[in-house]
């Protein structure tokens, strides 16, 4: 799979049209494509497939790669009918988990991210380190408290975030009030939530008192066929 097609179907909210035939993308700016190949001309690498960008830019290996593609090929859809059938919810690819979360304990605490946090995050099943490349997985739940929505982030020197195949970003990370609340605080990474409950913390008040939420990405620009994420229940 080419990388233009796989942004067009499976993650065109990355996908930017630059000029003519020639594209970019939302998180790298000075990645081409064009023509069938790509160039991240900051980094001085290019390639053809989908599979090359996933593993040269997006940091992951080969077998992360292969199963993030994995049952995505392109087919030609039919011309729909009146009444079609709702689509299957597509299944939830969490990375097999690390027998240890070192790494993840030691970004996050480089990133400024208080113990506290970290140990409820672990200890819910909310954060966890991935056996291959090591990346910190952050999960989201439905009200069944189902996995149902999972983010990476890079544990290196390398910048790398994006979401689990098959996530609903309608269940995003969120960490729900110790008790009853109806005020929601709203982050656009989880990075940003967990630095708010560790000014919190340190303020000496309770960081759970209210429900937190992060959108995942969302914009929530007119036009937009993507949902919001739900607030934690």
């Amino acid at each position: 799979m080419d990388l233009l097609t796989y942004l067009q179907h499976y993650e065109p909210q990355e996908l930017v049209h630059f000029s003519g035939n020639v594209y970019t993308t939302r998180t790298y700016d000075s990645l081409k494509i064009s023509n069938g190949k790509w160039c991240w001309w900051s980094r001085g690498i290019g390639g053809r497939s989908a599979l090359d960008y996933l593993i040269k830019v997006r940091g992951m290996t080969l077998p992360e790669a292969v199963m993030r593609i994995d049952g995505q090929t392109v087919v030609v859809l039919p011309v729909p009918s009146k009444v079609q059938e709702p689509a299957e919810p597509r299944k939830l690819s969490l990375p097999e988990k690390n027998q240890s979360n070192d790494r993840v304990v030691a970004y996050l605490k480089g990133r400024g991210i208080h113990g506290t946090l970290i140990d409820y995050c672990l200890q819910t099943g909310r954060l966890y380190e991935s056996r291959y490349r090591r990346n910190a997985v952050f999960v989201g739940f439905d009200p069944q408290g189902v996995p149902r929505y999972g983010a990476f982030r890079g544990t290196s020197g390398n910048r790398f975030i994006g979401d689990v195949s098959g996530s609903d970003k309608r269940f995003s990370f969120s960490v729900p009030a110790r008790e009853k609340s109806t005020k929601l605080h709203l982050f656009e990474s989880t990075i940003d939530l967990l630095s708010y409950g560790t000014l919190e913390l340190l303020s000496d008040r309770d960081w759970r008192r209210e429900n937190c939420l992060s959108l995942a990405g969302f914009t929530g620009r007119k036009g937009t066929s993507r949902k919001a994420p739900r607030p934690p229940l």
